[in-house]
């Protein structure tokens, strides 16, 4: 990757971590208004507006380095491989009016998670484009190809946990099982309220991505696929580490610090997901 490509996607995951961490801290309602805070761009600073007001001011910067990287991919892109930049613009068009109404609706559950499972879905995209710089490399991933279909399950299954950690951050359900490993006592509690259920749902999910991980590492070892079973080595490691940070975030009552270092972790394991499906298509296309 070249200047830019790293500007545009280190750039982005603090982006996303810093909203994390906005949320964590309770400051996403620190700027009442929007697009402004309090009618300024540089409003009167205390800590909760200098970190909801500081992740606008980021958006505005990855936006102006994600122009500059669509701008350049679409003329390098030929053909359909065009509509990466094209998707990856119209969906950060969506997320930018997705940010104010998350503010005007007071950080309503649904729109607030919305809001961050189609920024997971740019942050794909924009990995994406720093990865294959022109047509004659990106031709050589075929994305939904029966051999990597099991890969792209995977990849879902990570996203899909993303958006529900997501959920249960922005409904309240951190805490709906405050102990581990059972939930209010119990292995399976006798009264599932909405929050306990939301809650549960994200543990077990967490364990399946544990479950399925060791099944291709085992798959890869068994299949001799080196440059897989090393991904995969670092995806075990990765997965265990994410389980281990999960517990320390219920155990510390939700610190918003071990709550960003737990979403940095689920990038990290879901770009290398990522790379599992555009390895296994370049393999079998050599």
């Amino acid at each position: 990757m070249n200047r830019l490509e790293k500007l545009t996607l280190y750039s982005l995951i603090l982006l996303l971590i810093w909203g994390n961490m906005v949320s964590g801290l309770g400051a996403g309602l620190a700027c009442p208004d929007w697009p402004l805070c309090f009618g300024q761009f540089f409003p009167q600073i205390n800590f909760p507006i200098f970190m909801e007001h500081g992740h606008r001011v980021m958006g505005l910067v990855v936006s102006i380095f994600f122009f500059l990287l669509a701008r350049r991919r679409f003329k390098t892109y030929l053909g359909k491989h065009k509509l990466i930049p094209i998707i990856a613009a119209l969906l950060l068009s969506v997320q930018i009016i997705l940010g104010g109404l998350v503010v005007i609706y007071e950080l309503e559950t649904n729109l607030t998670t919305f809001h961050f499972g189609n920024a997971i879905v740019i942050f794909l995209f924009i990995y994406t484009m720093c990865k294959y710089e022109d047509s004659k490399s990106l031709s050589k991933v075929f994305f939904f190809s029966a051999n990597s279909g099991k890969y792209l399950f995977f990849l879902l299954l990570i996203y899909f946990q993303l958006v529900m950690g997501a959920y249960v951050r922005h409904s309240n359900a951190g805490l709906a099982c405050p102990d581990f490993p059972t939930c209010l006592g119990y292995w399976i509690p006798p009264y599932l309220s909405d929050t306990v259920l939301y809650h549960l749902t994200h543990r077990m999910t967490g364990y399946l991505i544990f479950i399925v991980t060791l099944f291709f590492l085992l798959f890869n070892y068994t299949k001799k696929n080196t440059n897989q079973l090393k991904r995969f080595k670092k995806l075990f490691v990765l997965v265990i580490f994410q389980i281990a940070i999960g517990v320390y975030v219920v155990i510390s009552k939700l610190a918003f610090s071990m709550t960003a270092i737990h979403l940095f972790v689920a990038l990290l394991i879901l770009m290398i997901a990522l790379d599992a499906i555009f390895d296994e298509n370049m393999s079998t296309n050599k």
